[in-house]
């Protein structure tokens, strides 16, 4: 439904760094160059559109406020077992709580996963690719909207490589011998996107592993792994979990928060 913004007494607006920087008009130079640390970090009440603005504190410069958010709606730090979320994204962050401390990261995994450096990519839009699957041998697909194909997106990518995986398309090195991968008559993959998506889900599963490192946790340790972000939620973790984005001990973990 929509609401008149006169009828809008306050509002709390949560971002990323950059974005919080944007939005309130601050220079993101400091966020540009080494060392990369934010000279400011919120907390605080703004005036967005002539209306009272809460902008919650971001954690640092590149684990924004939407984190935080995240964090505390997932409930993990109110619970002793140990947790991980994870915000699949151009900026992955992780964070991951044991023994009563917080542990955080965040990931240089590129936009492959909304689209972006993708042959044939595109946003969560009508007619984007957004789901794959094996259909007697070969590839099925669903748009958005249920009309012509003319893109895939985040989502669609993912189950595709999956898919391209199972029927030998595609080798686990990622190599494979075709110029063009097709998801339908129209839309399809070409070797590079492969090779980006490999860099995207490397870079978060890194960022994963090298937290779990940092905290001295074993993934037999952790007893929720809490995905967060619009992504996120239409994520098949079967899929996700064969192209290696998530680690194969923490898939029946997983617990979607949106």
């Amino acid at each position: 439904a929509r609401t008149d913004i006169s009828l809008v007494t306050s509002m709390v607006i949560a971002g990323n760094t950059t974005m919080l920087y944007l939005l309130t008009g601050r220079n993101p130079f400091s966020l540009s160059r080494a060392p990369f640390e934010a000279d400011h970090l919120f907390g605080e009440w703004a005036d967005i559109l002539g209306k009272s603005a809460y902008l919650p504190r971001c954690m640092n410069a590149f684990v924004g406020a939407d984190i935080t958010c995240a964090v505390l709606a997932s409930g993990m730090c109110e619970k002793p077992d140990t947790a991980l979320l994870v915000d699949v994204g151009t900026n992955g962050e992780i964070a991951l709580w044991k023994d009563g401390a917080l542990h955080i990261a965040s990931t240089a995994a590129g936009p492959a996963f909304e689209g972006a450096g993708i042959h044939m990519g595109c946003g969560s839009v009508q007619g984007a690719i957004d789901s794959v699957w094996i259909e007697e041998g070969q590839i099925a697909y669903h748009t958005i909207g249920e009309v012509k194909p003319f893109g895939v997106c985040g989502s669609g990518l993912i189950d595709a490589i999956a898919a391209l995986l199972d029927l030998g398309m595609v080798e686990d090195t990622g190599a494979t011998g075709a110029r063009r991968l097709h998801l339908s008559d129209n839309v399809y993959l070409i070797p590079r996107d492969i090779r980006n998506v490999q860099l995207a889900k490397a870079a978060i599963a890194a960022g994963i592993r090298t937290l779990m490192h940092e905290a001295q946790t074993k993934p037999e340790d952790i007893r929720s792994l809490y995905l967060a972000g619009g992504f996120g939620s239409h994520l098949d973790i079967a899929n996700a979990t064969r192209i290696g984005l998530i680690p194969r001990e923490l898939a029946e973990k997983v617990r979607v928060i949106g």
